[in-house]
């Protein structure tokens, strides 16, 4: 498997895990349950500082700390590319069958902003800003030599 493979399998598997938490907080329709969608966010982060760990030990632990954390938010930010893409096909699937509102007596545009900024600022943000945090934890993390930052190159 190349390296962009690897990429794209840890992205992958990143944004599924954030989109299932959507698909949970659109089901439940509550504004008081946007927890739900930060556990989607905890997942998406733990998925990449997974892929740092397999990806450093995929090198045969000879990376330096800083190409890891490259590997990092490379995932993340593929990651984020497919969570959004699927981000909005859950939307437009759940608008179809339910819409956007929240109670059946409110006007067709009522609860659709709210929604859809909360769901994209949290998928963009939130997971921009954990996944990059996690690249960064696990760079450091996985290099057994701290005297010196240097190592293979993988980007």
């Amino acid at each position: 498997m190349t390296l962009k493979a690897f990429y794209w399998k840890y992205s992958i598997w990143a944004a599924i895990l954030n989109t299932v938490s959507i698909i949970v907080f659109l089901f439940f329709r509550h504004y008081s349950n946007t927890w739900l969608l930060y556990i989607g966010n905890i997942l998406f982060s733990a998925v990449v500082l997974i892929g740092v760990f397999r990806g450093y030990h995929r090198v045969h632990d000879t990376a330096s700390v800083r190409s890891s954390f490259m590997m990092g938010l490379k995932i993340t930010i593929y990651g984020i590319l497919i969570a959004i893409v699927l981000c909005g096909l859950v939307l437009i699937v759940n608008s179809m069958f339910t819409g956007l509102n929240d109670q059946p007596g409110n006007p067709p545009q009522s609860g659709r902003a709210e929604v859809l900024f909360t769901i994209f600022s949290n998928t963009i943000g939130n997971n921009g800003v954990l996944g990059a945090l996690a690249a960064l934890i696990g760079a450091t993390v996985v290099k057994k030599n701290q005297k010196t930052d240097h190592g293979k190159t993988l980007y």
